[in-house]
């Protein structure tokens, strides 16, 4: 008797979209109309929460299936760092991941794009096809450095006559940059709103 065929396991992980901004969710104004056809003839989750509005936080939940208060990441992975990261580090390589739980059962498994969870150079938590941006922090959309088969070459992402050029191109990479500062600040005043109040609790308590 032939063996049944394995059901594919796809995971579309994109930053800063909430589920109303895609058709198959109601949304009559946005066209999604791939998105909504993976949808209609695979699983469709009603009831998904995001465990985090930071990018690395969630994707650390989706592949091991834990909240951020059991696997430990509760921000995005600073990129400027990562000279100081142990070799090969990943944010959640302690835990059993949903890729090598696949790739155990006998599927190929593959990570193509934004990893942010760690070392992007090496292939991680069980995925065997590798292309990895460099960067967790997009500063572009157009020609991103990636990792593939342990070499980082540059993704052709559109063609020519549709990049933005010149001073324009500029602009948009001061923005992503500006973006990524302010996001800095903000973590550091959030967290030294937290300290402040801890303080506060500690001695009305003491």
């Amino acid at each position: 008797m032939p063996e049944k065929p394995r059901t594919n396991v796809v995971i579309v992980m994109v930053d800063n979209q909430s589920a109303d901004a895609l058709g198959c969710y109601g949304n009559a104004e946005v066209r999604s109309p791939h998105i909504d056809r993976l949808a209609a003839e695979g699983a469709q989750f009603d009831q998904a929460y995001c465990p985090n509005a930071l990018c690395s936080p969630g994707r650390a939940s989706v592949l091991t299936g834990r909240m951020p208060s059991e696997h430990g990441v509760h921000s995005w992975l600073e990129d400027r760092l990562m000279g100081e990261w142990p070799p090969d580090w990943s944010a959640i390589a302690e835990f059993p991941a949903l890729p090598q739980i696949l790739h155990d059962a006998g599927y190929a498994t593959a990570l193509i794009g934004k990893y942010h969870l760690g070392v992007p150079h090496v292939p991680q938590n069980g995925f065997d096809h590798w292309v990895a941006l460099v960067r967790g922090h997009t500063l572009s959309f157009y020609d991103s450095p990636v990792v593939k088969d342990g070499r980082e070459i540059v993704a052709r992402t559109a063609p020519a006559a549709v990049r933005p050029q010149g001073r324009r191109c500029a602009r948009l990479r001061c923005a992503a940059e500006d973006s990524q500062r302010r996001g800095v600040i903000a973590e550091l005043l959030f967290s030294e709103r937290n300290a402040r109040r801890r303080r506060r609790a500690h001695h009305g308590n003491a």
